[in-house]
């Protein structure tokens, strides 16, 4: 009898670890249009869908299909015959500019809407993903947003799509850490978009930068109490489910590269603060692809973004290893929020990032949560498919 009570758990054990494996299916890839070469390399078969980001309206509602035309048809074709959906993002950080105000104007509303069911038309898209920075409040600094209005009018801009499109097509969201904000801030009730998308793809990274007090994790799976920005991937999608957006439509972020900031240090080891220095407040130069540039929605003086793509991290030598660094870097890894650090000894930069690891934890806390998936921006940075594979060991 006891036998046959173990055997029992054990099925029912088995059962549930099934069942959350089929329910956390979604591999959501972002392919950037700048980088579609570096997309040459990468298995798109391992994911479940692919948009191509970004394509931005002007101020009156219209996309410019001319801009993209070539990259769409030449990435729409290749998703799909990896047997993954294709479609197109709207919007990005420097594509929103306009979107607050065509919201609000119901004839660029539904110019905007046209155009996109057109290229639905036009190249087979499986639907669209928009990435609007943000509903309710700043994005890029010179961008016109409405705190009362925005998430009201991009409620019925969705209202609208959705109906153009019909059911079978995609509509995706890539949304913030918190729901759209109100005139009082992040809404605590965003449940009437749930019906209108499939899936909400929450950025869950650039937590900490050269804009905080300390260094700190790009991408933390957990938060430090009382370090660093005090949210995670795991209270981020906690925030969206307990504020309406099923479990099931939730795609986790992750970041396929990290963030550089030059920490007032000179020995990582000594005392007890972890990855969390002061820091400088100045943005180093990330990898070789770094240039200082000026914003490009906003313009203003040039800098450096600081970025460090996970393939260059492998390629240019400073990982020798997924998991170990060349001199003069050193590499540590906090257990709290789960994710990896570097420091030069040298230069005093620290990078925060992902590595397999710490992806992979991302991609069992999707699982155990039970949520639809992962989200991976952007697709192109990833080494041999180091990072990619950390998510198919568990999704």
């Amino acid at each position: 009898m006891l036998v046959s009570i173990s055997t029992l758990v054990f099925t029912i054990a088995l059962a549930v670890a099934v069942a959350a494996q089929k329910q956390t299916n979604v591999i959501f890839g972002y392919l950037p249009t700048w980088q579609a070469d570096k997309a040459e390399s990468v298995d798109l078969s391992k994911y479940t869908h692919i948009t191509i980001a970004f394509a931005a309206p002007d101020e009156n509602g219209a996309l410019d299909m001319d801009s993209t035309d070539s990259v769409v048809k030449e990435w729409v074709g290749k998703i799909s015959d990896a047997n993954a959906k294709a479609l197109v993002s709207l919007g990005g950080w420097a594509g929103s500019k306009h979107l607050s105000p065509i919201m609000k104007d119901k004839k660029k509303r539904d110019r905007l809407i046209d155009d996109m069911v057109q290229w639905v038309r036009t190249y087979g898209l499986d639907g669209w993903d928009i990435d609007f920075e943000y509903p309710g409040r700043q994005g890029d600094s010179c961008h016109p947003f409405d705190a009362a209005q925005d998430t009201p009018n991009f409620l019925q801009f969705l209202t609208d799509l959705r109906q153009q499109l019909g059911s079978e097509k995609l509509v995706t969201l890539a949304t913030r850490f918190q729901p759209f904000d109100g005139a009082q801030g992040p809404m605590t009730d965003v449940s009437a978009f749930a019906p209108l998308v499939d899936y909400v793809n929450i950025m869950i990274y650039d937590f900490n930068g050269v804009w905080s007090e300390t260094t700190g994790p790009n991408a933390p799976l957990d938060h430090a109490k009382g370090k660093g920005l005090q949210s995670s991937a795991r209270s981020s999608v906690q925030t969206w489910v307990d504020a309406g957006i099923p479990e099931s439509k939730v795609n986790a972020g992750l970041a396929f590269y990290g963030r550089t900031v030059t920490a007032d240090i000179d020995d990582p080891e000594s005392g007890d603060k972890g990855m969390y220095w002061p820091l400088r407040k100045v943005i180093p130069r990330g990898d070789s692809d770094d240039r200082e540039e000026a914003d490009p929605s906003c313009g203003g003086p040039e800098a450096f973004s600081g970025i460090w793509k996970y393939s260059n991290l492998r390629s240019e030598g400073v990982l020798d290893a997924p998991d170990s660094a060349a001199s003069p870097w050193v590499r540590r890894f906090d257990n709290v929020t789960g994710t990896p650090w570097l420091f030069n000894t040298e230069t005093k930069d620290f990078v925060s990032y992902d590595d397999p690891l710490s992806i992979g934890i991302k991609a069992q806390f999707a699982v155990s949560k039970g949520i639809a998936g992962v989200m991976v921006w952007p697709i192109t940075n990833d080494y041999e498919g180091e990072l990619l594979s950390a998510i198919t060991e568990f999704i």
